[in-house]
């Protein structure tokens, strides 16, 4: 996955500011003049077109970089084009940006699809219109809307399902303490479990809940969660008008209550200082009983189980949380997507619009298979090697909202102000005020309006 949702935002956003720099004054960063006419019959080449001779460059992530080798091969076979998948190195978002911003240009790449890391590439006018694409009528329920769109234009094409922001808990804990996973519906009830939990002295369980606070990016879900309601009523979008801000009511109270868990001492000890190792781990092996997280700290406690499937499914479940019930917040990542960048070579965007059809539709079925992925494609089938926590997770998709990287102009270091509150240098106020303030500068560097 990409860390950007974590480990590697700082570093994105100061490249990100970098390239808003140079749009400072536009009213309107992420619109442009382009009369693309995506409906045009030639628009969207066949999947499998002759293209011999044609050669594109695809960029991918080291964590990514093994995900489009089958479609690649396949889709070069179909053809006759050559597509060449260049690693960039980590930090993968940063060096892209920069990349980009000094005249260097993929004609494919893996990207994250939230409105704040398409926005700069738009207002740039770097990436090609994927509207009317054959493939999109055909996702399964909520993945047209769980990425991709800014302001009602299509840049990128979701090619696996978004992580949802949840709880993933440990069945045989939940059993041994008497907790049904039924019941946990809202904030309030997740609290109750823990504490019924930490009562029942369950052999083993050191913590009912654990946190990751020595790797950081985790640290936010917690608080992402309880603002699905808030962002289903428009929070993001008074926060990017600056009408609210991190400091208001309704972002504050979710940092308070996070903190109070701690205060609770229902997490772990070593909050501060674990690492996301030490929480898969926990989880895996029962000495904790719930951690809020997305897919990939799951895919660390497959790979702890062998990715045993039976096994899995025996010991771990996830449930969708939110602050009154249980909506999703849908946090796409850089993996979960591609886009095709304007390179003044229409044959090769063309080719690329091509690839990106082949992938999402004559060779859907093989990449599923392949990658042993859940399918976003409504009439090819998820494979039987899937677990059902992430089957769980993606069915959470269709009653979801989107996280604050999809739906605010700016990400903030949210995850970074979070484990300082949980090792101590932050209070809650500091949390929300150090948030707002970087959010307002990146805001600002973009020329948006209220800043």
């Amino acid at each position: 996955m990409t860390m950007f949702t974590g480990k590697r935002a700082a570093a994105v956003l100061a490249a990100a500011a970098a390239l808003s720099m140079g749009l400072a004054g536009c009213s309107n960063p992420t619109a442009q003049m382009d009369d693309t006419d995506t409906s045009a019959a030639d628009y969207w080449p066949e999947a499998t077109a002759n293209l011999d001779g044609v050669e594109l460059t695809m960029w991918v992530a080291q964590n990514s970089n093994k995900i489009p080798v089958k479609v690649v091969e396949d889709f070069e076979k179909a053809t006759g084009a050559t597509v060449e998948l260049e690693t960039i190195p980590d930090p993968y978002e940063q060096n892209v940006q920069t990349k980009i911003t000094t005249g260097d240009s993929p004609d494919l790449a893996f990207w994250q699809p939230t409105q704040s890391m398409l926005a700069g590439f738009i207002a740039q006018d770097k990436l090609q219109k994927l509207d009317d694409a054959p493939w999109v009528a055909d996702y399964t329920d909520g993945i047209a809307d769980a990425g991709g769109v800014v302001d009602g234009t299509r840049y990128a094409a979701l090619v696996s399902t978004p992580p949802v922001m949840g709880v993933f808990y440990n069945k045989k804990v939940f059993e041994a303490a008497g907790v049904n996973a039924e019941d946990i519906t809202g904030w309030d009830a997740y609290v109750e479990a823990a504490r019924k939990i930490k009562d029942a002295n369950v052999e083993g369980v050191e913590s009912p809940l654990f946190e990751m606070g020595g790797s950081q990016w985790g640290t936010q879900y917690s608080v992402q969660i309880q603002l699905a309601e808030a962002a289903q009523d428009g929070l993001w979008d008074r926060v990017n008008s600056g009408e609210e801000t991190f400091s208001d009511e309704t972002i504050q109270t979710a940092v308070d209550n996070y903190k109070a868990l701690f205060d609770e001492g229902l997490y772990n000890k070593d909050a501060g200082s674990a690492k996301d190792t030490d929480e898969a781990a926990a989880l895996w092996e029962g000495k904790t009983a719930m951690v809020i997280c997305v897919n990939s700290l799951f895919n660390q406690v497959a790979a702890l189980a062998s990715n045993d499937k039976a096994a899995l499914d025996e010991t771990i479940g996830f449930l969708p949380l939110s602050s009154e019930g249980n909506i999703g917040t849908v946090i796409p990542e850089q993996n979960n997507s591609v886009v095709a960048f304007k390179t003044g070579d229409a044959k090769k965007e063309a080719a690329s619009r091509q690839f990106i059809n082949f992938w999402l539709t004559e060779d859907y079925e093989n990449f599923v298979k392949d990658q042993g992925v859940v399918s976003v494609i409504k009439d090819v089938e998820t494979p039987d090697n899937v677990p059902q926590a992430l089957l769980d997770s993606a069915a959470a998709v269709s009653n979801s909202v989107g996280s604050m990287q999809s739906l605010a102009i700016a990400n903030p270091d949210l995850y970074i102000n979070l484990a300082d509150m949980i090792n101590g240098t932050k209070t809650p106020q500091d949390v929300t005020k150090a948030t707002q303030d970087q959010f307002a500068q990146l805001a600002k560097a973009q020329g948006a309006e209220g800043f």
